[in-house]
């Protein structure tokens, strides 16, 4: 494999395929362990250990979620020596397990190093649309 864009877009569909199937080991395999993550549901910058333990509160045993689905949109694959960047919108859909369907619409980054032969996520960045449409500027 080499860094360029093609094996780019294969990690990253490899990547959210592990997230919606619940392949969660090929998920964090995904990331570098040095990875900070900013999530649109916790308002602080997570390390990875941080942010497993957020996805164990979701998704860990029972879990909050009978399903869900984060789906990219509109994506943008870019490589500039061995980093990788990933943008794009996504809609995160679910199911909680106790309440009605929830759905939220983001726009995201992701940024990727190319080290030994494979691509890891340093970063993830992901926030809502609705602030960036209703706050955009002071009224």
């Amino acid at each position: 494999m080499a860094a360029d864009t093609q094996s780019l877009e294969a990690a990253f569909h490899a990547w959210n395929d592990g997230l919606n199937t619940g392949d969660l080991d090929a998920f964090w395999q995904a990331f570098d362990a040095q990875a900070e993550i900013l999530d649109e549901d916790f308002p602080w910058r997570m390390d990875l250990d941080d942010f497993k333990d957020h996805i164990a509160f979701h998704a860990g045993g029972k879990g909050m979620w009978e399903s869900f689905e984060w789906k990219p949109r509109e994506m943008h694959f870019k490589v500039f020596g061995e980093t990788g960047h990933v943008s794009g919108f996504s809609t995160f859909r679910g199911k909680p397990r106790d309440a009605g369907f929830r759905q939220r619409f983001m726009g995201f980054t992701l940024t990727w190093v190319y080290r030994d032969g494979t691509w890891k996520v340093v970063c993830w960045h992901q926030s809502p649309l609705i602030g960036r449409i209703l706050e955009a500027s002071p009224s």
